[in-house]
C-alpha cells in the first residue's frame, strides 16, 4: 500500500476517494431508506459526533504531515549551511589535501543537489552514491588529518566535515520517513464511514442535499489529497525547494580550488 500511496497520480488517488465517498453515501442512504421518514434527534447528534471526529483525525494527520515538511525544508538550509562551513575550512588545510577534499566536496554538492530535485523513485540511487562519497570524503580527511591531528586546525576541521555529512544522513533520512500507510488507510475507511452515515441521516430527511453533500465531499478530498501531497517530497505540487543548494553549488562552481587562490609562499 505504500507504493500505492507514493506512486499512484494524486489526481487519481483524489478521483478515486471521492467517488468512493459518494458511493458510501448513496449505499448509507440506502440501507436506511426502508424506514420510516422522521425526525429522530439522536441521528444529529451521531452524525456531529462522527464528522467532528473525522475533523480531528484530519487535522491530527494533516499536522503530521506539515510536520515532516518543514523538517525536510530545514535540513536542506542545515545541509548548505554546513557543507559551506566544511568547505571553508578545508582550505585552511594544505596542498595536495585541500585541493582533494575540495574537489570531493563539489562533486559531493551536485550530487546533494541532484538528489534534492529528485522525485521518490529516483532518489535511492542518488542516496547510495551519496553514502560512498561520504565514505571518500571521511578517508581524505582522515588522510588529512593525520599528520596535524594535535593541532588547533584538526580540531576546527574535523568537526566540520563530520557535521556536513551526518546533516546528509539525516536529510535521506527524513525523505524516507513517510506518513504510515496504516494511519491513511484509516482515515480514509473513517471518511467513508462517516460518508455512510451522512447518507443514513439524510435518508429520513425531507430532502436528500445531494449537492451540498458532493461539495463538502469535494473539501474533505482536497483536505485528503493535501496530506498525501506534502508527504510526497519533490513528487506532488507542494516542493521543498532547493535554493540553498543551488546557489552553493554555484558558488563553489566559480570559486578557484584552493592552491590556484593560495599566494605563492
Amino acid at each position: 500500500m505504500d507504493a500505492v500511496l507514493q506512486t499512484a497520480p494524486l489526481p487519481v488517488l483524489a478521483g478515486g476517494l471521492f467517488v468512493a465517498l459518494l458511493a458510501a453515501r448513496e449505499l448509507g442512504g440506502w440501507l436506511a431508506g426502508r424506514r420510516p421518514r422522521g425526525q429522530d434527534e439522536t441521528q444529529g447528534y451521531v452524525l456531529s459526533g462522527v464528522l467532528g471526529l473525522l475533523a480531528l483525525l484530519i487535522a491530527f494527520t494533516f499536522g503530521l504531515a506539515l510536520d515532516r515538511y518543514e523538517t525536510r525544508r530545514e535540513l536542506v538550509v542545515a545541509e548548505a549551511s554546513a557543507i559551506g562551513t566544511a568547505v571553508m575550512r578545508v582550505r585552511l588545510l594544505d596542498p595536495p589535501a585541500a585541493d582533494e577534499l575540495d574537489r570531493l566536496y563539489r562533486e559531493y554538492v551536485m550530487l546533494r543537489t541532484r538528489y534534492g530535485h529528485a522525485d521518490a523513485a529516483r532518489k535511492p540511487p542518488l542516496a547510495k552514491a551519496s553514502a560512498d562519497l561520504r565514505t571518500r570524503i571521511e578517508s581524505a580527511m582522515l588522510a588529512a588529518a593525520a599528520p596535524i591531528r594535535t593541532t588547533p586546525l584538526a580540531a576546527l576541521v574535523v568537526p566540520a566535515v563530520n557535521e556536513s555529512l551526518d546533516v546528509g544522513v539525516a536529510r535521506e533520512a527524513a525523505h524516507a520517513a513517510r506518513l504510515p500507510a496504516s494511519v491513511i488507510a484509516a482515515l480514509a475507511i473513517y471518511a467513508l464511514v462517516a460518508a455512510g452515515v451522512l447518507g443514513s441521516t439524510l435518508a429520513t430527511a425531507a430532502r436528500p442535499h445531494r449537492r451540498s453533500v458532493a461539495m463538502m465531499f469535494l473539501l474533505l478530498t482536497l483536505a485528503l489529497g493535501l496530506i498525501l501531497d506534502l508527504d510526497r517530497p519533490q513528487g506532488g505540487t507542494v516542493r521543498i525547494s532547493q535554493a540553498p543548494l543551488d546557489e552553493l553549488a554555484a558558488e563553489l562552481a566559480a570559486r578557484p580550488p584552493p592552491s590556484a587562490a593560495s599566494p605563492p609562499r
